[in-house]
This record gives C-alpha cells, sequence and structure tokens, in this order.
C-alpha cells in the first residue's frame, strides 16, 4: 500500500500524463501507460529497499514515482527524447509547491535526471537510491509481464501466430543472455533471476506445446 502522501503524488502524476496530451503518441501499445509503469517501479523499490537499510526510503521511493514524469515535456516528433533531463525540473517544482524542503527536492530532481545513466550501477560511488531506482525500472514489463507485453503486442498484428510471439519471446534480453544479471542489490539480482527462470520456462514450455521440441 502507498502512504497517503504518495498516492496523491500519484494522482497528480496522472493528472499532469493526462493534460499533457502525451499517451496520444508516446506508445504505440494502448494497453502501456507511463503513470502505471512509474507506480510499478514504486513497488519494486519497496521490495528491494528492505536489503538496504542505509538507503533513503523516501528519496528512493518519491524519485521512482516521478522518474519518467519528463515525458510530458518531449513531443510528438521525439517522444521520450531527454525525458530524464526534462522530468528532473518538473519534479522539483511539484515538490517546493508542494511544500517540500529545497535539498530534498534537489535530489529527487538530480535522482531523476540520472536515472536512465545505467552504465553506472555497478560503479560503488554510485548513490544507492539511484541504484535502486535503476533496477526498479528494469524490473518492470520482464518476467510475467513482460510475456503479457509480447502476446498483447503481437495479437494486435494483422497477422497472428503462436511461433511469431515465440520469436518475439526469444527477442528479450532474459532469454538471449541467461548468462546476464545485470542488477546490484541482494534482492534485485534474486527478482532478476526469478523474472529469468520464468521467461525461459515459459519458451521452452511454448516450444514443447508448439510441437517444436521431442521432449
Amino acid at each position: 500500500m502507498m502512504n497517503p502522501a504518495h498516492a496523491q503524488m500519484l494522482q497528480d502524476i496522472r493528472s499532469m500524463v493526462d493534460r499533457s496530451g502525451v499517451q496520444d503518441f508516446l506508445d504505440p501499445y494502448p494497453f502501456r501507460d507511463r503513470p502505471s509503469h512509474m507506480y510499478r517501479c514504486y513497488c519494486w523499490a519497496k521490495r528491494i529497499l528492505p536489503c538496504r537499510p542505509e538507503a533513503d526510503a523516501e528519496l528512493t521511493l518519491v524519485s521512482t514515482l516521478f522518474h519518467d514524469i519528463g515525458v510530458i515535456a518531449t513531443t510528438r516528433e521525439k517522444p521520450k527524447a531527454d525525458h530524464d533531463l526534462l522530468g528532473g525540473p518538473i519534479a522539483r517544482d511539484y515538490l517546493l509547491q508542494n511544500g517540500y524542503a529545497p535539498a530534498f527536492a534537489d535530489r529527487v530532481a538530480s535522482l531523476v535526471v540520472q536515472h536512465q545513466a545505467r552504465e553506472r550501477m555497478q560503479d560503488p560511488d554510485t548513490p544507492i537510491e539511484l541504484v535502486i531506482l535503476m533496477e526498479a525500472d528494469m524490473l518492470d514489463e520482464r518476467g510475467a509481464l513482460g510475456i503479457l507485453w509480447d502476446a498483447m503486442a503481437e495479437g494486435a498484428k494483422p497477422l497472428q501466430t503462436y511461433e511469431g510471439t515465440l520469436e518475439r519471446l526469444k527477442m528479450r534480453k532474459l532469454y538471449r543472455r541467461p548468462e546476464r544479471n545485470p542488477l546490484v542489490t541482494e534482492r534485485g539480482r534474486a527478482f532478476w533471476a526469478e523474472k529469468q527462470r520464468l521467461h525461459m520456462d515459459f519458451v521452452l514450455a511454448l516450444e514443447r506445446d508448439l510441437g517444436l521440441t521431442d521432449d
């Protein structure tokens, strides 16, 4: 469950995205919406935080809620372009207008601006709050939800086949690079491994169901 302050933030984020009209061009799949993604990332951050008590939980959770807010300032010609850089000032302004301390608002803005810098995840100097934010972002729409996304996306095509969905699933990094676990925290790595096993098992089961293996 979200605390009341975070629930209000999410409601306001939904209103900001709706008013911007960005959902009309941001994503080709109507079943995907940015505020829901930000909420799910918030949930992943909450799951990861207990293994890193040194992290500032409030900073992590608020930054995760706002991490993609910059999409409201993008254009139809360049959807998502620089949304990380655009999002920092938007998050900061919101927090200041709602009574948060300038120092806290600045720290949130800094994490939002940096959330795409995944090459920094393994750097020991990277703030743990930023690591958890990036991990939460990477965990969303993988595993069960990733499988569902691929099936729904293939189902929207004029020509739909089970085999086409299977090939799409095989394009996921969870399948193509089974040795790869890019996350850092103990819980993050465990969640990634769990999603990877689910994805691999589903692909193998689907191949069997389609008669593509002798097992």
